[in-house]
């Protein structure tokens, strides 16, 4: 409402009262200007008049709950002096039981500031102490805040936890002091006014308010079962339920957090899973082993706590079972035979009062060496000739078991049996060479090998696979009764006595003689041997120093020229085909060749290494 000078000047004392109002304004000098004017009027407001004197020619508003202004429409306010302050000091007031008029140009009606809660009004729990309260003004006129009142209590105003007094300002926060605060929450409004130095605008007030609490957030306590209200899981203890129910408590005092943040084997983060107190594991996310479920929560000012854990061991695998000894179809020469499997599990571990071990489906009991991860078991009493046959389970401290595993070897500890006949037991042979006729035989397991000896120490021969014939076996080129030796070996390794066979050898090779030849020291470097057997029509080879044999020949001497210096021997064998068969047989040929050293030399003498000597070989034993 605009309060003008549209006065009825017939409703005045007459038109001598103005021109005498006129000449006082002339007099005074004022300027009567568009919007008010300096005047001294006279008021018909409800059953009385009042007049106002002009004291001070400073411009103010007209504050609100001023009588209308003489006629216009709408009643009257009445004055609150709660929303006055700042009035201007050195004007005379004229007051009535309606109205309140300060002295001053007059102006258009001042319209009283807004204020809208900006903060600290939806009654949710904040832990920040103490709290910063913010409120926005608006204002029509454009009159920018200048005081501002606030007031913060618990049993809605009635007693004031704070209050900040007038304060001169056109900031639009108020931090509190310290507020009182306690494991739970307490419960605050808070209300604000503001002027604009002319009205204020009346209590705004924060209607939800706030609650007010530490902003400690504990950690939340973790429990674990196999499924809702089924078995419950302990911590840090080898179970086999891979895909558990996770629920947990909040221990503090007061409102409950507004949200949890958990995750297996990583640190939660800050964002909210749930609102809720549990979580269903699914049954593909978790591997057996050691896995952790981490857990923290969150209060409704955006903290969160410190981590909370519970470590699950999952073993859902059975053991491993690994090599074992005896191998499957072994054959043992030995009936206490070590036996041994090797037996792991990286989770819970071998059970050892577990092992269910059977060997011919008798129980046994087996040790277990954690370190080695080994199963032991060596027989007391010698286990039967023949086939043995061994079954075994493991399980692990959980009561995951192997499957069963299942073998045999062979325990094998008698030698074989076995015999050699010579030449279809000929009594007498003119040769070296004899044909060999073997067999042997085993009760448990077959015969694997054989060795064959001419003397029966059996130091240098050698084991070869098991033959029923051997032919052109050499005997010892001796003269006389010769044996023949020979033993058998199964497949456990074990070893028969010794078998053999005799025949009469009469050896009818020609011996080879040398009948001349160089010096044992010359400068010659040619050389010309001469040389004849022991009997008729022989025929001869020879070799010098390291080269290959000649072939054979009637000629009965040799010549080599161009000899370096040096030692050098000479070696000629004889031969007689006794059997006219047009080739040269081993025995048919001097077993021991004729041999001759000497030294070239043109300086000074090198002895030369004595000739060995021969061996007898036409000699018979009796």
């Amino acid at each position: 409402m605009f309060f003008k000078l549209n006065f009825c000047l017939d409703f005045l004392y007459g038109r001598g009262i103005i021109n005498l109002y006129m000449r006082w304004i002339k007099y005074k000098r004022y300027f009567i200007s568009k919007t008010a004017v300096f005047f001294t009027a006279v008021f018909f407001i409800a059953s009385g008049i009042a007049s106002a004197s002009i004291s001070s020619s400073k411009n103010y508003k007209l504050y609100t709950a001023l009588a209308d202004g003489g006629g216009a429409s709408g009643a009257s306010k009445s004055y609150n002096t709660e929303n006055s302050v700042g009035y201007p000091l050195d004007t005379n007031v004229i007051t009535g039981p309606s109205y309140k008029l300060y002295g001053g140009m007059l102006s258009t009606r001042n319209i009283i500031s807004e204020v809208t809660i900006m903060s600290h009004n939806d009654g949710q729990a904040v832990f920040e102490n103490p709290p910063t309260l913010k409120w926005m003004v608006t204002d029509k006129d454009k009159d920018p805040q200048r005081y501002y009142q606030v007031q913060v209590s618990r049993d809605n105003f009635k007693t004031m936890d704070a209050d900040s007094g007038v304060v001169k300002s056109g900031t639009q926060e108020y931090t509190t002091p310290i507020l009182l605060t306690t494991e739970g929450y307490i419960d605050y409004k808070w209300r604000v006014r503001v002027s604009d130095g002319y009205d204020y605008s009346g209590w705004k007030v924060a209607t939800n308010g706030f609650k007010l609490a530490i902003g400690k957030v504990d950690v939340p306590i973790i429990f674990a079962q196999t499924a809702p209200g089924g078995k419950d899981i302990p911590a840090k203890l080898w179970q086999e339920c891979g895909d558990p129910y996770m629920y947990w408590e909040y221990p503090g005092q007061g409102a409950q957090p507004v949200g949890y943040s958990y995750v297996w084997g990583d640190m939660p983060d800050n964002q909210a899973d749930t609102t809720g107190y549990f979580y269903q594991t699914p049954s593909d996310l978790l591997g057996d082993g050691i896995r952790v479920f981490n857990i923290k929560a969150e209060n409704s000012a955006g903290n969160w706590g410190e981590t909370a854990s519970f470590e699950i061991w999952i073993d859902r695998g059975s053991p491993v079972i690994g090599n074992y000894s005896p191998s499957k179809g072994s054959i043992l020469a030995t009936d206490k035979p070590t036996i041994t499997i090797s037996a792991s599990d990286d989770k819970s571990g071998v059970n050892p009062d577990a092992i269910n071990m059977r060997i011919n489906k008798s129980s046994l009991n087996a040790a277990y060496d954690d370190k080695t991860q080994t199963i032991t078991y060596i027989p007391s009493i010698p286990l039967s000739e023949g086939d043995t046959v061994v079954s075994l389970e493991v399980s692990d401290f959980v009561g995951n078991k192997t499957s069963q595993l299942v073998w045999s070897f062979t325990v094998d500890t008698k030698g074989p049996a076995g015999y050699i006949i010579i030449n279809n037991q000929d009594a007498v042979t003119n040769s070296v060479y004899v044909n060999l006729a073997l067999d042997a035989s085993d009760s448990t397991t077959e015969v694997q090998s054989m060795v064959i000896s001419n003397d029966g120490v059996f130091d240098t021969e050698q084991w070869e696979a098991l033959k029923t014939k051997k032919e052109n076996w050499a005997l010892t080129p001796i003269s006389g009764t010769r044996k023949v030796y020979v033993k058998f070996r199964d497949m456990a390794g074990n070893e028969s006595e010794i078998f053999n066979d005799t025949i009469e050898l009469i050896i009818v090779a020609p011996d080879t003689i040398i009948t001349s030849g160089p010096s044992l020291l010359t400068k010659s470097r040619e050389a010309l041997f001469t040389f004849k057997g022991s009997v008729e029509a022989c025929v001869f080879r020879w070799k010098f120093d390291d080269e290959e044999w000649s072939d054979w020949s009637k000629d009965m001497s040799v010549t080599r020229k161009d000899l370096e210096e040096g030692n050098h021997y000479f070696k000629v064998q004889s031969a007689k085909d006794v059997n006219k068969n047009s080739k040269i047989d081993l025995d048919e040929t001097d077993p021991s060749p004729a041999e001759r050293t000497w030294t070239v030399s043109e300086k000074g003498v090198v002895k030369p290494e004595p000739e060995k000597k021969k061996p007898f070989k036409f000699w018979k034993e009796e």
